[in-house]
């Protein structure tokens, strides 16, 4: 362990021992003037997960799981919900759809590993219990905590705030990746091609993913547009500052999904965020200036060379088009049961005995590469149908809030506008990657929707208590 190491983990073990305390003298007050102390934690282990991995620091005892620094402040979280459900804190009887739904899934998932295997068949290949520990069984655990204690606009801001920084400090790395400014670029694991490959010298992150960086960059911006109703005088402007960060940040990844989550995240603002003045206004200035670096790189766009900024490189788009053949023929296969949990990369080189796609042999053993395409192939119809169902009832709770939130303040109206566009990057993304095995991808939206179907369960139980509150009165009447 380096100095740089040890400095890390004894200050967030601190920040643990800190935490612990002020939980425990903090009263089960949701109208406080400040954040909670559990949104604090929530914060804090939302950058641990993304920065402070297996490959920054772990520690293997023998037959017992890798212990990471996420991972020890992960038992906390589980500790706190559990707390939560004996003093009341977390209420799993009203308004538990998503929750029941999460758990249908969640079976499916363990039924499909007793099937076929919960670890890995060779070395080379994906765990299946890492898949779905980080996919979606963390991740659910996230929805449960963030509505069950992100309860006030305090909570709310600390969040934003925890992710707009992280943003900049990607967006910051971004460059120094780019400009192969090696010797800036914090932790040192993201410039160590023994780990994984460079990425054809993307800005890729501590994700070592140029397209689940571009995501995280992609939340930080949104984070921060949505912060800025609440920045004035000199600490608006250089959180404008802030902002223009993420433009070039997102050209670093030199990634073609993070270019249209940019896009659709832009579509969004315009079309359906409200603020008390012109719009086009807040991104006029990045508009005008991206569209004069295309007009003075318009050969360079179009270039196959994805260093110059090519956006025709046609090479993964034949690896893409290959492994949706292969899903073809592997969900033909089995379309009830699929071929299994993080099966679907052992099926292609094992297993598979159908019709070879084209370009196969050069997409080897990569991921899916279509995130809905990966669980309906690995987990078959009830599956892929159960997820869908879990997205689906997330985004209805955006709708169904419209009216019931206030038209200003950070949980207001726009909040949800926030949220959805959140959900479109993630779920745009997903189009073109596997990210089950990334937690910081995952868990950031299910927090959000954990938040938003909290907003609801509230919402509903006011209404039901006005409901009451007029019954008495029309009875004595």
């Amino acid at each position: 362990m380096d100095i740089s190491h040890f400095i890390t983990i004894n200050l967030i073990c601190i920040a643990v021992i800190i935490i612990w305390f002020m939980v425990k003298n903090q009263e089960n007050d949701i109208k406080v003037d400040h954040a909670s102390i559990t949104c604090i934690f929530l914060a804090l282990w939302i950058i641990v997960a993304g920065v402070f991995n297996v490959h920054f620091l772990v520690y293997r005892p023998p037959t017992f799981p890798d212990i990471t620094v996420e991972r020890l402040m992960f038992l906390f979280i589980i500790f706190i919900l559990i707390a939560g459900l004996f003093t009341g804190k977390v209420n799993l009887r009203t308004n538990i759809t998503i929750e029941l739904i999460m758990g249908i899934f969640v079976t499916i998932c363990i039924i499909s590993m007793m099937r076929t295997g919960f670890l890995p068949i060779s070395p080379e290949f994906v765990s299946p219990w890492f898949v779905f520990i980080t996919g979606y069984f963390f991740p659910f655990i996230m929805f449960v905590f963030a509505k069950s204690f992100v309860l006030n606009e305090k909570d709310i801001m600390f969040i934003l705030h925890g992710l707009f920084y992280f943003g900049i400090y990607l967006s910051i790395t971004a460059f120094f990746e780019f400009a192969d400014l090696r010797q800036f670029v914090f932790p040192g694991y993201i410039n160590d091609p023994q780990i994984s490959s460079l990425h054809l010298e993307r800005a890729r992150g501590p994700f070592l993913n140029s397209a689940f960086n571009g995501v995280a960059i992609l939340i930080g911006f949104i984070c921060g547009l949505h912060l800025l109703q609440k920045k004035e005088g000199l600490t608006g402007f250089f959180h404008k500052l802030g902002l223009l960060l993420f433009f070039p940040a997102v050209f670093c990844t030199l990634t073609r999904s993070v270019y249209l989550g940019l896009i659709i995240t832009l579509l969004i603002f315009l079309r359906w965020y409200k603020t008390s003045f012109p719009k086009w206004k807040l991104i006029s200035l990045p508009i005008v200036v991206v569209l004069i670096f295309g007009i003075i790189n318009y050969p360079r766009l179009l270039s196959e060379d994805r260093r110059k900024g090519g956006v025709v490189q046609v090479v993964e788009i034949d690896i893409r088009f290959a492994l949706l053949e292969r899903s073809y023929f592997l969900f033909a296969e089995r379309p009830l049961t699929g071929v299994g949990m993080a099966q679907f990369i052992p099926s292609s080189t094992l297993a598979y005995r159908g019709p070879v796609p084209y370009v196969a042999e050069v997409a080897g053993t990569q991921f899916q590469h279509n995130h809905l395409l990966g669980v309906a192939t690995e987990l078959g119809i009830f599956g892929i149908l159960t997820y869908l169902a879990i997205v689906i009832i997330i985004m209805r709770r955006m709708v169904q809030l419209s009216g019931k939130l206030p038209e200003t303040g950070v949980m207001g109206n726009n909040f949800r506008i926030t949220v959805f566009a959140i959900w479109s990057v993630y779920l745009t993304n997903n189009l073109f990657v596997e990210p089950s095995n990334n937690l910081f991808i995952n868990a950031v939206p299910f927090i959000f929707a954990g938040v938003m179907d909290g907003l609801y369960t509230r919402s509903l139980q006011t209404g039901l208590a006005a409901q009451h509150q007029l019954r008495i009165k029309t009875a004595h009447a």
